[in-house]
C-alpha cells in the first residue's frame, strides 16, 4: 500500500517535495536570435582564450620552484650603524679594506665622527687617552673677551706630556687613515717632533697653552683639506706663549754633600782637598782647601808629609 504521507518519487527513485521545486519566472520577453556571423565570432573569440590559458599553464608548470626565499629576513631588528670608511682628501675610497669603527674599536663611533669632521678640539684628547676619556672638559667665561674658554684646570688635568703626546697619537692615526695622504702623515710626524724640542727647552705649561691654541687653529684649515699647516712653526704663538719660559739650565757646580764634603764648621779644611778628591780651587763647598794636619795650603793630608 502506497503511503499517501510520502512525498511523490521522481523518475531517478529520490524523493521530492513540492515546496522545493524551483519554478522558473516566466520570460518577459522572446530573447533575440543571434545571427550566423555573431556565434561564428564568439566562437573564434572562446578558442583564442581558450589558446591562451592552455599556453599560460603550461609556462607555469614548467617553471621550477625557487629552492630558497629571494629574499632572506633580517637577523635582527636592531639599529643598523653604517661603517665610517676611510676615503682620500678627494674624496676617493681608500685602499685599506677596514672601516674607522672596525680600525679603532676602542674609540667610540661619536668620537670618530667629530675628528673625521674636524669638530673635535684640543682639550678632546683625554677622549682618546683610554684611562681617561670619560672626564669632562671644564670651560669658564672670560669677561675681558665674553667668551668661554678652556678652564685653567685643564692644564692640572694635563698635567705632563705624555698625558697630551699619547692621545695626540691615536688623533694622528685615525685622520692618517681616514685621509689616506702620505704628505699630510709627514706634517703630523713633523708636528710630533716640534713638540718634543719645545718640551725638551721650554716649561710643560707653556707649551701646552702653546699646543691649544695651535691644534685649535687648523681645525678649519683641515675642513677645507689643508693639512700643510701641521708642519709649520708659529712663530707669532711662540712669542707669546713659549719663549718667556725657558726652562733653567741645570747648573755645572757640583751640589755640596753635606755628609761628606761640608764641615760643620766653615773654618774646618775641606775633607775632600784631604782626601784628594776635591775637582777645583777654590773649594765649591766654600771650605779651605788646608792640610787637616799641619793647617798648610800647599797641600792636604793625603801629601802630608811629617
Amino acid at each position: 500500500m502506497r503511503n499517501s504521507s510520502l512525498p511523490p518519487r521522481a523518475p531517478d527513485g529520490r524523493f521530492t517535495s513540492s515546496a522545493h521545486i524551483m519554478t522558473p519566472p516566466p520570460a518577459s520577453a522572446e530573447p533575440a536570435a543571434l545571427s550566423a556571423d555573431e556565434v561564428a565570432e564568439i566562437r573564434n573569440s572562446h578558442a583564442q582564450l581558450h589558446s591562451l590559458m592552455t599556453q599560460l599553464m603550461a609556462r607555469i608548470d614548467a617553471t621550477p620552484a625557487p629552492s630558497q626565499p629571494l629574499t632572506a629576513p633580517p637577523a635582527s631588528i636592531d639599529a643598523f650603524v653604517p661603517p665610517i670608511a676611510a676615503v682620500g682628501t678627494n674624496g676617493a675610497s681608500s685602499a685599506a679594506p677596514l672601516s674607522l669603527r672596525t680600525r679603532f674599536p676602542d674609540v667610540e663611533t661619536a668620537i670618530l665622527a667629530t675628528i673625521i669632521t674636524h669638530e673635535f678640539k684640543a682639550a678632546d684628547l683625554h677622549k682618546l687617552d683610554p684611562t681617561n676619556r670619560d672626564r669632562e672638559t671644564a670651560y669658564t667665561f672670560n669677561g675681558a673677551t665674553n667668551q668661554f674658554e678652556v678652564s685653567h684646570r685643564a692644564a692640572k688635568e694635563y698635567k705632563n706630556p705624555f698625558s697630551v703626546l699619547i692621545p695626540l697619537q691615536t688623533y694622528f692615526r685615525i685622520l692618517a687613515f681616514h685621509i689616506n695622504d702620505a704628505a699630510a702623515m709627514d706634517t703630523f710626524w713633523a708636528y710630533n717632533e716640534q713638540l718634543l724640542e719645545l718640551i725638551a727647552e721650554y716649561e710643560w705649561s707653556a707649551v701646552f697653552a702653546y699646543h691649544s691654541v695651535f691644534f685649535n687653529r687648523r681645525r678649519a684649515e683641515m675642513a677645507a683639506g689643508d693639512f700643510s699647516q701641521w708642519g709649520r712653526r708659529d712663530n707669532d704663538l711662540l712669542s707669546k706663549h713659549v719663549y718667556a719660559h725657558r726652562k733653567p739650565s741645570p747648573s755645572k757646580t757640583p751640589k755640596p754633600n753635606s755628609t761628606t764634603c761640608a764641615a760643620a764648621n766653615p773654618n774646618e779644611p775641606c775633607r775632600k782637598y784631604n782626601e784628594g778628591r776635591c775637582p777645583t780651587t777654590p773649594c765649591p763647598w766654600g771650605q779651605p782647601h788646608t792640610c787637616s794636619t799641619c793647617g798648610k795650603a800647599d797641600h792636604g793630608k793625603s801629601q802630608h808629609k811629617d
